[in-house]
């Protein structure tokens, strides 16, 4: 009569099992969690990385293109929101650009998924005057 019976053991066991089930569940859930993160943040270096690409561009020279940058596929096509103007310089004077307003829709893919895609604003320019020194 010192030991066990059947019955504690079984019990033991059970309540055993709870605690593990309920322990695969929290780390399920928090496994889930981290591969949401890390695919968030992939998703922002693919975002930030594009957005700097495109915005080193001058879409009055190249409106649509495309740049491959490692595994990804950066392609953009630009619409006019306004047309090209004489630039202003911050004296007041006419500058020796003209500048135009364009609008790119940009999307970024991999193995022909698109991984991202936005639009954004950006100024196109052109040198159409000599610098008077």
């Amino acid at each position: 009569m010192a030991g066990f019976t059947l019955l504690e053991a079984i019990v033991a066991l059970v309540i055993l099992s709870i605690g593990a089930l309920a322990l695969y569940g929290w780390l399920s859930t928090n496994m889930i969690a981290l591969e949401r993160v890390r695919a968030r943040q992939e998703q922002e270096i693919v975002a930030r990385s594009s957005l700097d690409l495109v915005r080193r561009l001058n879409p009055m020279e190249t409106p649509t293109g495309e740049r491959r940058v490692d595994d990804l596929i950066v392609k953009w096509s630009g619409e006019v929101l306004e047309g090209p103007k004489p630039g202003v310089m911050q004296s007041g004077g006419t500058s020796i650009f003209n500048v135009g307003l364009y609008l790119l829709d940009v999307r970024v893919t991999r193995d022909g998924e698109v991984v991202h895609a936005f639009k954004v604003r950006q100024v196109g320019w052109k040198q159409v005057r000599k610098v008077d020194l």
